[in-house]
C-alpha cells in the first residue's frame, strides 16, 4: 500500500515524541537527585530514608553526640572553650540554663581549672622536657578535665564547641605538643565527621518535609525563602533531640520541631510591634479569657501593624521599602539571654514553694540536667503522674503573676526588631 510508513520508523518516531514529552526525565540529576525549585534556590532531593535507615541514624548522631561530650574538654582547644565561657558567665553575671544548678561553685571551679592548666603548661614547657615531665602536666591537666566535665552541655553546644576548635590549629608547644593531646585531636575530629555525615543524611532526605511545612502557610510581611530557612532550624533541632529508641519515625517527630520554628519566626519577626504567642493562641480559642475590648484592640493591632520586609517574587505585592536598624541589637540580646533572663527566672524559682520549685526545676532541666518526665519525677517524689501535672501547673501559673518575667519578654521582644517597612 502507497505511502504506508515501516513499523520500525514508526516506533523510532512515538519513542522521539515520548522524550520529548517528558522533560521531567531530563532534569534528573546524575545521582538520582531531582533539583527541586524553590524561588531561587535549587534544593537536592535524595530519597527519603525507611524507619530502620532513620533509626541507624538516629543511634549514630546520639552515640557520637556522647562521645563528643566525652573527649571535648580533654581536647586543649575544648578545655580553653570551657574556661573562656565560664570567665564571661562569672564577669558578666549570666547563665547558662544547663549550668544553672552550678552557678555558686563556678568561679571557684573556674580559678581550680585555670590553675590546673597553668601548672600543667609548665611541666610540658620544660626544656628538655623528659617523659616524667609530661607524665605530671597530663595528670595536672586531668584534675582541670575532671571539673569541667561537671558542666553539661546541650547537643548544640556540644556540636558548635567541636566544630570551633577543630578549626583552629592544634599548636605544637605545651599540653598541645603532648602525643596525647594529639590522639585526642584525631579521635575528636573522626568523631566530629561520623557526627556531621549522620546529620546531613537525615537533613537532605527531610528538606522536603520542611517545604511542605512552609507552603502550608501564607507568610505576610516575610519571604517564603526566610520561612525555609526558620524551618531548617527547626530540622537541625528535631535531629540533635531525636531518640531512635521510641520507635517513632523521625519525620512525625521532626514535624513538630519544623512548625515550631516556622510559627515563632511569623510571631516574632513578620510585624514591628510583637504580639506575644500566648495571646495569639487565646485569641484564637473558641474560651477566650480576654475581654472584647481587649480582644479587639489586639485585632486592631496584628491588622494593621506596618510590616518588616518588602514584598518579592513570593508573596506578592508593591511595597518601598524603609529600613530602620538597630546598631545595639545583638548586644541588648545577648544581655538579655545571658544575664536578665536567667536572674529573673532564678528570682521566679525563689518565690515558688519547695515542692514546686523541685518539680519546674527537673521539668525543664534547670538543675544541670536533662528534662525529666513527669513519670520520672513522681518516681523521685514519690507521687503519681497526675499530682506532678498539677503541681506543674499550678507553678506555672504562680510565675505568670511574677511582674519581672512578664517586663523581661517584653523587652526581649523589643530586642528582636531590627526594621520596619512602609506602604507609600
Amino acid at each position: 500500500m502507497k505511502g504506508k510508513i515501516p513499523k520500525a520508523e514508526r516506533r523510532e518516531s512515538i519513542g522521539r515524541r515520548k522524550k520529548s514529552a517528558k522533560p521531567k526525565a531530563a532534569r534528573k540529576a546524575q545521582n538520582g537527585r531531582i533539583p527541586l525549585s524553590f524561588s531561587d534556590l535549587q534544593i537536592p532531593v535524595r530519597p527519603l530514608l525507611n524507619a530502620e535507615q532513620e533509626r541507624r541514624a538516629g543511634a549514630i548522631i546520639q552515640t557520637n553526640l556522647k562521645r563528643l561530650a566525652y573527649f571535648l574538654p580533654r581536647h586543649i582547644g575544648g578545655y580553653g572553650r570551657y574556661l573562656t565561657r565560664m570567665n564571661e558567665l562569672v564577669v558578666n553575671g549570666g547563665l547558662m540554663f544547663t549550668w544553672m544548678s552550678l552557678r555558686d561553685q563556678m568561679a571557684e571551679d573556674l580559678k581550680a581549672a585555670a590553675a590546673a592548666l597553668e601548672k600543667a603548661e609548665g611541666f610540658a614547657s620544660r626544656k628538655p622536657s623528659s617523659a616524667k615531665d609530661e607524665a605530671k602536666a597530663w595528670k595536672r591537666f586531668e584534675k582541670g578535665v575532671t571539673i569541667l566535665s561537671t558542666y553539661p552541655l546541650d547537643p548544640e553546644t556540644t556540636f558548635n564547641w567541636a566544630k570551633e576548635v577543630l578549626e583552629k590549629p592544634l599548636g605544637s608547644t605545651g599540653i598541645a605538643g603532648l602525643w596525647k593531646s594529639n590522639r585526642i585531636e584525631r579521635i575528636v575530629r573522626r568523631i566530629f565527621d561520623k557526627l556531621n555525615a549522620a546529620r546531613d543524611g537525615l537533613v537532605l532526605p527531610n528538606l522536603r518535609l520542611v517545604l511542605k511545612e512552609v507552603f502550608r502557610y501564607h507568610p505576610v510581611g516575610m519571604k517564603r525563602s526566610d520561612l525555609f530557612q526558620e524551618g531548617v532550624l527547626g530540622l537541625q533541632k528535631a535531629i540533635f533531640r531525636y531518640d531512635p529508641t521510641r520507635g517513632t519515625r523521625f519525620s512525625t517527630y521532626a514535624t513538630y520541631w519544623i512548625r515550631q520554628s516556622i510559627r515563632k519566626s511569623l510571631i516574632d519577626k513578620s510585624r514591628m510591634i510583637r504580639v506575644p504567642q500566648g495571646v495569639q493562641e487565646n485569641l484564637r480559642k473558641e474560651d477566650c479569657k480576654l475581654s472584647e475590648e481587649e480582644a479587639a484592640r489586639i485585632r486592631r493591632v496584628m491588622s494593621g501593624t506596618v510590616l518588616f520586609s518588602s514584598a518579592d517574587n513570593d508573596d506578592g505585592g508593591d511595597r518601598n521599602l524603609f529600613v530602620v536598624r538597630d546598631t545595639n541589637e545583638h548586644a541588648q540580646s545577648e544581655v538579655l539571654h545571658t544575664n536578665t533572663i536567667p536572674k529573673e527566672i532564678i528570682k521566679a524559682l525563689d518565690r515558688l514553694e519547695g515542692r514546686e520549685r523541685e518539680v519546674i526545676a527537673r521539668r525543664f532541666g534547670l538543675e544541670g540536667e536533662k528534662p525529666q518526665t513527669l513519670e520520672q519525677i513522681g518516681n523521685r517524689m514519690n507521687l503519681s503522674r497526675e499530682r506532678i501535672r498539677q503541681i506543674e501547673k499550678e507553678a506555672l501559673g504562680h510565675m505568670k503573676q511574677i511582674p519581672g518575667l512578664q517586663e523581661v519578654y517584653e523587652d526581649l521582644g523589643k530586642a528582636s526588631f531590627n526594621g520596619y517597612t512602609s506602604k507609600n
